[in-house]
């Protein structure tokens, strides 16, 4: 090693450096509303795009489509990759659709947010 210096090594045991979470000029809730974003996105119709409405997959496959777009797979298959379905494979998942509704309400949460100015949530 030239010179002294010594290399540049952080021990399992100092906590890693914090990242800013100030985005330099986004506002407050920048990475906030960006998380989101990515989140939505993934919250998809495989169909139709949209963000999904009552979520159902069809059992055979990893898809997931909004309730009204795939009334018209059955006894076809998933529109995506073709997997045979049927009506009683379709499953409901309540799970993301509360988390759906959660992000939904976060959504407007930050909007109100960026739109009063407020940098807090009470």
């Amino acid at each position: 090693m030239p010179g002294n210096r010594l290399p540049r090594v952080r021990s399992g045991n100092e906590p890693h450096p914090a990242p800013s979470m100030e985005p330099a000029g986004r506002g407050a809730w920048a990475h906030s509303r960006a998380a989101l974003a990515r989140l939505e996105k993934l919250l998809r119709c495989s169909r139709c795009t949209d963000i999904l409405r009552e979520p159902v997959c069809l059992g055979g496959c990893e898809h997931i489509f909004c309730s009204n777009c795939i009334s018209d797979c059955f006894g076809s298959g998933c529109p995506v990759c073709y997997t045979p379905a049927w009506i009683q494979d379709v499953k409901i998942n309540r799970q993301l659709d509360s988390m759906i509704q959660l992000c939904s309400k976060l959504r407007n949460l930050l909007h109100d947010a960026d739109s009063s100015g407020r940098h807090t949530f009470c």
